[in-house]
């Protein structure tokens, strides 16, 4: 009772199966050739920025943006000097309460909290001169060094300077000036 018309029968499906799956192989799907070209931009995109860093990824006399002022100098050396300038220079709450609020300071000085990635450890330098006639502040200078670390690893490193002068004409040129900018991601 299993005739040659079953064999044949079988033959044609089993012929037609291995046609699918020879097409299929040959041909991929729309969303097998979608995913090759996302990881292929991916990969390339990711050389791209690994390149560009590796050109501009370290930097001396990174900025300097600078700005006459007619305040107080006094005000100006509290303002460069409290928690009111590092609060702008978080830019979002989170980020400050994070940084700011949930860090300590070390033995030596330095202020150690999160950082990204890793621990960030931050060493203040404060300078100043007053003018010994008037009694009141010529210069004021806040050097912050910031050095970010993963598992001893340094990630980035910089230092920047904020403060203030006084010019002849008795205002005051405040100024942010990045030092030196060292990336290592």
């Amino acid at each position: 009772r299993f005739g040659t018309s079953g064999v044949t029968t079988m033959s044609r499906r089993s012929n037609s199966i291995t046609a699918t799956a020879a097409t299929a192989t040959a041909k991929p799907s729309t969303l097998q050739a979608l995913r090759n070209r996302n990881f292929a931009m991916g990969l390339g995109g990711g050389f791209l920025l690994a390149g560009l860093h590796s050109a501009t990824g370290s930097s001396n006399d990174f900025y300097d943006y600078r700005f006459k002022s007619k305040k107080d100098p006094d005000d100006l050396a509290s303002f460069y000097g409290g928690e009111e300038l590092m609060e702008l220079f978080c830019i979002f709450p989170i980020v400050g309460q994070i940084m700011m609020r949930n860090g300590r300071f070390d033995d030596t000085g330095n202020f150690i909290t999160t950082g990204f990635p890793g621990q960030l450890k931050a060493n203040m330098v404060f300078s100043d001169e007053v003018n010994e006639d008037t009694g009141v502040t010529d210069w004021f200078n806040k050097r912050e060094r910031f050095r970010d670390t993963l598992f001893g690893y340094t990630c980035w490193d910089m230092v920047i300077n904020f403060g203030f002068r006084t010019l002849e004409d008795g205002t005051r040129e405040c100024y942010h000036y990045g030092e030196y900018f060292h990336g290592n991601l």
